[in-house]
């Protein structure tokens, strides 16, 4: 794995993520992002803190992601969070999901530095299972999700990363067919299989995310634009309405 930290991560150094990371103060990233509702800022926080924390086990695991879907499209829109946003979209390779199976274990049998009582990562048990159609739910295991392979979850503000996986074949056709040097696969928007040019994701860039160092895919403008639009790059679908976000 550490070649291929060599080979997609080229231009930073792991370590200077953690020093900058650590350094990084919520309270200071929460004056560029505005409100509207009530509760915006307590959300708000709690999804930066999150995917502070993400970003730091990751960092220290080796595990190789990438901001992704509404995530993505905030980095593009205004460097970071979303003001209206609820959750954190990563994706990963979904062959390294099978990391985190390990991490989770270590995680949730409080073998880390993380508190199991504050943090859990949950990792959907059928994530080898190619199509969220096909997998089932394992509410008794609190797994509450089919279509990412894994959740992060900040246990007492019920926020979330979520881990979404991305194959280097289309998952619709036959995998001995496809060319898997020049493309990877993902859901769309309606779960659906959206192919894409490879080089538009590696190799990863370092990026701030509201001053959270993470990863970047190579080209981010494209992937927004392939997924959500073109206006997507530039302008919001949701604004402010009397104490309301609403969809444009």
């Amino acid at each position: 794995f550490g070649v291929v930290l060599h080979n997609y991560f080229p231009h930073f150094s792991p370590s200077t993520v953690q020093i900058f990371n650590e350094n990084f103060s919520v309270e200071q990233a929460l004056r560029n992002i505005p409100t509207c509702a009530a509760h915006d800022r307590a959300a708000q926080r709690a999804l930066l803190t999150a995917l502070k924390t993400w970003a730091l086990l990751a960092r220290k695991h080796n595990l190789q992601y990438w901001i992704s879907y509404g995530t993505l499209i905030g980095y593009v829109q205004r460097g970071g969070l979303l003001p209206h946003d609820h959750d954190v979209d990563v994706s990963m390779m979904e062959q390294d999901t099978s990391q985190l199976v390990a991490l989770a274990s270590l995680i949730n049998s409080n073998l880390t530095s993380l508190d199991s009582n504050i943090y859990k990562l949950i990792v959907h048990p059928q994530w080898h299972i190619v199509g969220w159609f096909t997998r089932s739910y394992f509410r008794s295991q609190g797994v509450n999700f089919i279509s990412p392979n894994a959740r992060f979850i900040h246990q007492k503000t019920a926020v979330y990363v979520d881990i979404w996986p991305v194959y280097n074949y289309h998952p619709g056709q036959s995998e001995n067919s496809t060319n898997t040097s020049s493309i990877l696969s993902e859901y769309d928007g309606n779960y659906d299989w959206k192919v894409y040019a490879r080089n538009w994701t590696f190799p990863l860039n370092p990026c701030k995310y509201s001053g959270i160092h993470v990863w970047c895919p190579a080209q981010p403008k494209e992937l927004v634009a392939a997924f959500y639009g073109r206006s997507a790059v530039y302008k919001s679908d949701t604004s402010c309405v009397n104490g309301t976000w609403r969809s444009n």
